[in-house]
């Protein structure tokens, strides 16, 4: 079932292309685990009694209204998402024949290769998924330490679609009509990259693997950062300048570099003005935020290091007792709505100029006090 720590579907694509592991994208040593993985553990059951699937566990929590509630937002979204995952990996029966019966996926010449860096189509392309599905993109190189452990992608390079979950839904956080939102765009999201793969392989003969938002193999936050999207916020949600953390993310890998890396240090100003805020951390209702995070992986290229941000233990029973949480996300200034990225950055500025001038003048004097 979608949502466990991975669907059929892609336990299937995984242990078909366990033989050939050393050819594709691997996960590397410092690889973190997935988080669905970790909440069906027998590490995190015992400790918390849990027992039985990620579904079993958010039924027990819910009591009866939860249930119900529950029960009417997967009728309205769950046979789409599921649909969605599935064809993720339903269409890439080509390349997995292709790597079965020649023991490699055989790297084709593209046009595409000689026209670097495409400027044209790039335009083209995120002009066709933002018209036809709000979605907005980068593109990037997949390091080896955000595939998720055990897992493995056909492709390096990466474009990596965000699209936009309602403030006004969002608002409504921990309620159901917050966890209905995110199933919405969960599924929504999950047919924009398959459709937008779609597009490139039968316009353009692009060979790529649409990737779904739900579970999914990659470390999606810390790749759309690298991509140039935003910058992980206190609570280890994407924060970007259109949407704050109010966005899912879901990347389609493909064969070659054809386009220009958008890969820049933009919005890593966030990190320091997250220090200062600390607004989720305090809204938090079961203190799972970190105060001080903690670096799980070093010296990845674009990136620097990732950090684990909040205390699992503590967040999945409060994000199952009721139905999906949402609270650090809807606290968040940068999800405030148009214009809030904007206005906390020319303040962050203005701050952070009059605190380095501050410090020169106190330098100064105390150069001339001492010479």
């Amino acid at each position: 079932m979608a949502g466990t720590s991975g669907s059929k579907a892609e336990k299937q694509f995984l242990k078909r292309v366990k033989p050939y592991r050393d050819q594709l994208v691997k996960d590397h040593v410092d690889s973190p685990q997935e988080g669905f993985q970790y909440f069906e553990s027998k590490e995190y059951q015992t400790d918390h009694r849990a027992g039985g699937s990620i579904m079993s566990q958010k039924i027990k929590a819910g009591g009866l209204k939860g249930i119900l509630g529950l029960l009417k937002i997967f009728t309205k979204h769950m046979v789409k998402m599921r649909k969605g995952i599935n064809v993720c990996f339903e269409d890439l029966e080509p390349y997995l024949v292709e790597l079965e019966n020649k023991g490699a996926l055989i790297n084709k010449s593209s046009p595409l290769l000689e026209t670097y860096p495409n400027v044209e189509l790039w335009e083209t392309l995120q002009t066709y998924a933002y018209e036809h599905y709000g979605v907005r993109m980068g593109f990037t190189e997949v390091p080896e330490q955000l595939v998720f452990k055990d897992k493995t992608i056909l492709f390096r390079y990466a474009i990596v679609c965000i699209q936009e979950m309602q403030k006004s839904e969002i608002d409504c956080a921990p309620k159901l009509k917050a966890s209905a939102e995110v199933m919405r765009v969960y599924k929504e999201l999950g047919i924009a990259v398959n459709e937008i793969a779609k597009w490139l392989r039968e316009n353009y003969n692009i060979q790529c693997q649409s990737n779904h938002p739900l579970g999914g193999l990659v470390n999606t936050t810390p790749l759309a950062g690298k991509a140039g999207l935003g910058w992980q916020g206190s609570n280890g949600l994407l924060i970007t300048p259109w949407y704050g953390q109010r966005q899912r993310i879901a990347p389609i890998f493909i064969e070659n570099k054809i386009f220009s890396y958008t890969d820049n240090d933009d919005h890593r100003w966030i990190e320091s003005f997250c220090s200062q805020c600390r607004r989720c951390e305090r809204a938090c209702p079961v203190g799972a935020i970190y105060h001080e995070k903690q670096v799980s992986a070093s010296n990845i290229s674009g990136i620097g290091e990732t950090r684990t941000c909040i205390d699992r233990s503590k967040c999945f029973p409060q994000f199952n007792s009721t139905m999906g949480c949402g609270i650090c996300m809807k606290v968040c200034p940068f999800s405030q709505g148009e214009g809030s990225y904007e206005k906390i950055k020319k303040a962050y500025d203005k701050k952070t100029a009059k605190t380095a001038t501050h410090e020169r003048l106190i330098s100064k004097n105390g150069q001339l006090d001492n010479p």
